[in-house]
């Protein structure tokens, strides 16, 4: 077991944006399989899962990148999904440049769209395989849901269409919070098409089709409340791609549903086993 060193670094996209991330370290040096990951909507690189995850996975000898995009925390609704996932290419840039060989691409919750859309978009060939924790099935079932049903979603998408007709698509609106008890989430009317709208990517279920033959790991909490994950997400995900592996951890919730199960909290050090098993297994050795 390594000792795991901390790096906070800071990356400029071409169109003058900083990012920043943490780079975790195996007794302070890359490995030759490093790993990218990536955050939720309206989190950051030092949100607690990947606060606690990375380190285990750097102490077992795996340099580990946890790096924001520029749609994270407050800026999710601010952003298009192309233009967020494309900066995750600054991410395996720097991985590379400091001597990694092989990239494992992934993200938490909304990370599980970007990474597999960034591959589907790309093919880049330094991504080895893709790890998706609390992995999504189709964001637009998720945001009807959110919205309070089929009617009311469509009541929504109606009025963000007129205002970019408009030409108004850049108002700011505040959509209702994606679980009860949790924050509303700020959006431009022409990014809720974008993400959330009948005609978006964001759907995992389609964008895994087109990722070549990289293994992909999908976790989720049974207790995870969060919509985009919920059933049918995990047969729709396992059908659209063979190479999937898709853990639905035991059932430790004694009280139903929690948001707290969406960020796998308590459960990161059973999170990082499963994923180092798993590394192994797929013959993704740190060196």
């Amino acid at each position: 077991m390594n000792a795991a060193t901390t790096e906070l670094i800071s990356c400029r996209t071409d169109d003058g944006i900083d990012l920043a991330g943490a780079l975790f370290l195996p007794g302070g040096e890359m490995s030759s399989t490093a790993i990218a990951l990536f955050p939720g909507t309206g989190a950051e690189f030092y949100q607690p899962l990947f606060a606690r995850l990375c380190p285990m996975l750097a102490r077992a000898g795996y340099a580990t990148l946890a790096m924001n995009r520029r749609d994270h925390g407050q800026f999710f609704g601010y952003f298009p999904l192309h233009d967020a996932a494309m900066d995750q290419r600054l991410g395996l840039d720097l991985l590379e440049a400091r001597g990694a060989k092989r990239i494992v691409l992934g993200g938490h919750s909304y990370g599980t769209v970007t990474a597999p859309y960034y591959v589907a978009e790309t093919g880049d060939p330094r991504v080895a395989a893709l790890l998706l924790y609390a992995a999504l099935g189709d964001l637009r079932r998720g945001s009807m849901l959110m919205a309070g049903g089929e009617a009311p979603y469509r009541e929504a998408v109606a009025l963000a269409r007129e205002k970019v007709a408009a030409g108004k698509g850049e108002e700011i609106y505040v959509n209702p919070p994606m679980v009860p008890g949790d924050r509303p989430l700020p959006h431009r009317y022409d990014i809720f098409l974008d993400k959330r709208g009948p005609d978006s990517r964001a759907v995992p279920t389609e964008l895994i089709r087109h990722v070549g033959d990289r293994p992909l790991l999908a976790f989720r909490d049974p207790s995870d409340p969060f919509p985009a994950t919920l059933p049918p997400a995990q047969q729709e995900l396992e059908a659209a791609n063979p190479n999937l592996r898709y853990i639905l951890l035991e059932d430790q919730a004694s009280a139903g549903l929690e948001p707290s199960r969406h960020h796998f909290e308590g459960r990161e050090a059973e999170i990082a086993g499963l994923t180092l098993q798993w590394l192994a297994e797929t013959g993704l050795h740190p060196t």
